[in-house]
């Protein structure tokens, strides 16, 4: 790296150098917080047990069920009181034909699978979310650090104003000036120290503390490399639990058309049971059989809402398709004009800046310069400096939300530096 600045912002000289007194928070820490203690992970991680439990029920068979039955009793002449009575006690056992059970546990099984897709695609969007919340506190650390070295800055061209003042070179309009720029650059101090605060107590609550119990995020804002080929990230989109997630969608929509199909044929009704006969103390067994006759109900508008439920769901499956891949492309996009932005900022407008304010700073001590001279470059390099960190941070924001459509945490070995080489590293 050429410039102070760009030491600064990329290779994190100052960022990932914290004080031994302050309690560091590095991105893996930051990460594995969020994925452990995230309050919305524990509730699907429940969502998913009891999916499991659903599975379970479904598979069971109805319960028997016990009646007992008294007749000829309370009439009149011989049938009168209970000596003419007939008793008879029943168990009675529903038996589902067609395959009803299995067809439900299906059923049952793929809406386990799907809340097991929903909590990977929830710990990807935790893992997305404490990541990009980190490069925001990466990025408002470093803010802080250019808001304080450009205060210095101001405060090193007061003092020099006054030795001109003090000379009575210059009038002391410009130091009252250069003491305004200095209040202003205290300002923008402060306003940077507010914003890391807040960005601080928003990556807390990706674990689920409203409360930052860290002092300063350890690490570097990634250096812009230009994405793989778009072919090759589309091939790592079918492994993503939310494409995986679409294909069980459509595979749990056929197995409720095949569960609506069993459902036209009736269950059997198995009943047994000894009856007493009190008139002569004799008893016997009675058993019956029962079916229902599927004359008017034979469940034909389930099973057809079962089936354009079916269609519906290839046809919202095909959609959410082109949906994450046009999302994957303007990913993408967003990659290559934070790198381009960057590396113009890098190689050209930070060290152009630089180089400039320290020239007019130099003139305007000889009085080659006035005093608007440096305050227009001062301003200039905070300009394009700030100009270097949004595009690191942008950079890293489109990084976050790649490796959350491609489902990994990706090094730097997938990637193509930008000057065209390959770089080495393993996808973490």
């Amino acid at each position: 790296m050429k410039s102070k600045i760009l030491i600064v912002f990329v290779s994190g000289a100052m960022c990932g150098g914290a004080v031994a007194s302050e309690k560091g928070l590095t991105l893996d820490e930051a990460v594995a917080r969020a994925l452990a203690t995230n309050p919305a992970i524990e509730g699907a991680a429940h969502g998913v047990t009891a999916a499991e439990a659903r599975a379970h029920q479904a598979s069971l068979w109805p319960n028997p069920q016990l009646g007992l039955e008294v007749e000829n009793f309370g009439g009149d002449g011989t049938l009168r009181g209970f000596d003419s009575a007939e008793s008879t006690a029943l168990v009675s056992q529903p038996l589902p034909l067609g395959g009803k059970l299995g067809r439900r546990r299906a059923v049952a099984d793929s809406d386990h699978t799907l809340a097991s897709r929903d909590l990977q695609s929830l710990r990807l969007d935790v893992a997305a979310r404490s990541t990009a919340a980190f490069s925001v506190v990466l990025a408002a650390q470093q803010r802080e650090d250019l808001a304080v070295e450009l205060l210095e800055v101001a405060d090193d061209f007061a003092r020099i104003v006054r030795a001109r003042v003090d000379a009575g070179k210059v009038s002391a309009v410009e130091l009252t000036r250069a003491q305004i720029e200095v209040a202003q650059a205290r300002v923008r101090r402060a306003r940077a120290a507010r914003e890391l605060a807040a960005s601080q107590t928003r990556l807390a609550a990706t674990w689920g503390s409203t409360t930052a119990d860290f002092d300063r995020a350890v690490g570097d804002l990634p250096y812009p490399h230009f994405p793989p080929p778009l072919e090759e990230l589309r091939t790592m989109l079918a492994e993503t639990p939310d494409i995986k997630r679409l294909d069980d969608s459509i595979e749990r929509r056929r197995r409720v058309v095949e569960l609506e199909k069993s459902l036209r044929f009736p269950d059997l009704a198995i009943a047994v049971g000894p009856r007493r006969f009190e008139e002569t103390g004799q008893s016997a067994w009675v058993a019956g059989v029962g079916v229902a006759i599927p004359i008017f109900d034979r469940n034909q508008g389930a099973r057809k809402a079962a089936e354009f439920d079916l269609e519906r769901e290839r046809r919202n499956a095909e959609a959410a398709r082109v949906t994450t891949v046009t999302e994957l492309a303007v990913v993408c996009e967003r990659l290559n004009a934070a790198a381009e932005a960057a590396r113009t900022a890098d190689g050209e407008i930070v060290p152009s800046a630089m180089s400039a304010l320290a020239a007019v700073e130099t003139g305007y001590r000889e009085g080659k310069f006035g005093f608007i001279d440096v305050i227009a470059a001062q301003r200039a390099l905070f300009e394009a400096s700030t100009l270097l960190l949004d595009s690191l941070e942008e950079y890293a924001m489109a990084r976050a939300d790649l490796e959350r459509l491609v489902g990994l945490r990706l090094g730097p070995g997938w990637v193509t530096a930008m000057d065209g080489n390959r770089t080495d590293g393993d996808a973490r």
